[in-house]
């Protein structure tokens, strides 16, 4: 069935890319040894800390490096990694984490249950996510390879939340754990060790011979499972300008991109030298306002420019095609689909009604910050367009366009900005539970102030005791996210991937996995 806002021709690239799929997926015949692999990417990491942020620019590199006690299968289940396994009390009170042993750090080091509880605690300080770790009243260890975590209740989501990659819980080594935000030596007991971060150049990864791979699976299942590195060296390399990253890979000088632009991969599709891999869907862009501050901070305000909003026009040019409009705050089909819910104040486009609400908000024509950056082209022109479909509404509109690192900065400040563009990728593959927890306490929400009903339900949804319960706490939610208007969603958004076709054993994924990863000759 045709998606919307999905052109015919794409559908023919989807194919090839579906093709190039089922090629690397299919068993190795010849694996490899040695040589450079470079992938490249828009953007600098903002930090290799990967406690300490959510950035896909830094989750691409680092999820190479570090590991967790838990993660998420392909399918979007918990599954083992560092952990042999968990026992839960019958009372759900009890998490008993026993851990493999054997596993080995970066620095040759032995992981046992002290550097687990450091770690777990350095995360409760700086974690980005740190609010996965509130339901837990204590970590213990209970044994040289076992920690027990008592929870302060029954949360029957617990595990779902604790296996969240979006900032990951890793584990480094425990002489580590004192460390400030950023300020560690980046190691981990990943396939891949960390050499060297030059901003607005590169990230160089090496090999990894001291890695103990988990044995109890046949390869690669989505964070976890079976990691062989074949590669001597990845360097992950900083190119902004798209089309200087295409141009690269057409010459051969890089060997993955991991997003090119849907033009460019329209014109590539038949080149025999050039894969494409399509993720869709891969994200929820979106427009968010910061309700600390005026003229956001009127509830009329913002829901005339929910109002003002053409959805479709914003996403045809931002996503250049490749884009599905969708109101849902989960994917349509899943298990927490909400259905209908704020269909009515979606893709309106109503110009005139979103003037007559700004008479109503009292609006007097202040300038109104659209926070952007240059690294995403999702985010600035989707930008571009917002901020002329609200000047024709009758809001004084201004775009500020920075790099992608100190855009992440300035959002973090309560003023300088009022309304801020943001693919959220990572947050609705993981669920509701890792998509709300960005937007409520104790984690400062996306839109600066925090919204106790909002705050509330979050509560409810974790502490739901069956699936049924949790799917009608979400659909409160929704109707609470259309209420608010303090982020709008703009619709789901997909990516265009490519790799040069020596490139053997890579699978699209929610990060660049480099193992299992070889160059053919």
């Amino acid at each position: 069935m045709r998606r919307p806002g999905f052109p015919d021709s794409l559908f023919r690239l989807a194919a090839a890319a579906a093709l190039a799929m089922a090629a690397a997926g299919s068993p190795a015949t010849a694996q490899t040894r040695g040589g450079e692999l470079i992938v490249v990417q828009g953007s600098n990491p903002p930090s290799l800390d990967a406690m300490t942020t959510s950035s896909q620019a830094s989750r691409n590199i680092n999820m190479n490096i570090y590991e967790t006690l838990y993660g998420f299968s392909e399918g979007v289940k918990p599954i083992p990694i560092l952990a042999e396994g968990v026992t839960i009390s019958d009372d759900g009170l009890t998490y008993v984490f026993t851990l493999r042993r054997g596993v080995k750090f970066h620095n040759g080091k032995e992981m046992t249950a002290r550097d687990v509880k450091a770690s777990l605690e350095r995360y409760r300080r700086v974690g980005a996510t740190k609010n996965l770790l509130d339901p837990v009243a204590d970590i213990a260890i209970t044994g040289d390879y076992e920690v027990t975590f008592t929870m302060k209740k029954p949360t029957p989501t617990f595990l779902e939340a604790f296996s969240s990659p979006r900032a990951p819980a890793v584990i480094i080594p425990a002489e580590e754990a004192d460390a400030e935000a950023g300020k560690t030596s980046f190691t981990g007991k990943g396939p891949y060790r960390f050499v060297e971060y030059v901003p607005d150049s590169h990230v160089t990864l090496e090999r990894f011979d001291g890695y103990v791979a988990d044995t109890r699976h046949d390869g690669p299942d989505g964070f976890g499972g079976r990691k062989t590195a074949y590669l001597d060296r990845v360097i992950f390399r900083i190119m902004p300008e798209p089309g200087a990253q295409v141009a690269a890979l057409e010459a051969g000088e890089v060997h993955l991109l991991e997003q090119i632009p849907v033009p460019a991969a329209r014109r590539l599709e038949k080149n025999p030298d050039i894969r494409l891999y399509e993720n869709m869907p891969w994200a929820f862009l979106t427009f968010i306002l910061n309700i600390a501050q005026p003229p956001a901070d009127n509830p009329k305000f913002r829901e005339a420019v929910q109002v003002a909003l053409n959805m479709e026009a914003i996403l045809a040019i931002a996503t250049e095609g490749l884009y599905q409009l969708d109101h849902r705050w989960q994917y349509p089909g899943t298990t927490y689909d909400p259905g209908d819910i704020g269909a009515d104040l979606y893709n309106l486009g109503d110009t005139e009604r979103a003037r007559r609400l700004l008479k109503e908000a009292g609006y007097k024509g202040e300038e109104f910050s659209i926070l952007t950056d240059s690294n995403y082209p999702q985010h600035n022109k989707a930008a571009v367009v917002i901020a002329e479909q609200l000047r024709a509404a009758g809001i004084n509109a201004k775009v500020k366009m920075v790099d992608w690192p100190t855009a992440l900065n300035l959002r973090l400040q309560d003023s300088g900005w009022n309304g801020w563009t943001l693919m959220m990728g990572i947050e609705p593959y993981l669920g509701p539970v890792g998509l709300i927890a960005t937007l409520t306490s104790p984690a400062r929400p996306h839109f600066v102030k925090p919204d106790p009903e909002l705050d509330a339900l979050y509560q409810e949804l974790i502490s739901g005791p069956t699936v049924e319960a949790r799917q009608a706490t979400f659909r409160k939610i929704q109707a609470r996210l259309y209420e608010l208007k303090a982020i709008i969603k703009i619709g789901d958004v997909g990516l265009m991937q490519a790799a040069r076709a020596n490139v053997k054993g890579f699978r699209p994924f929610r990060f660049p996995r480099v193992y299992d990863v070889w160059l053919e000759e």
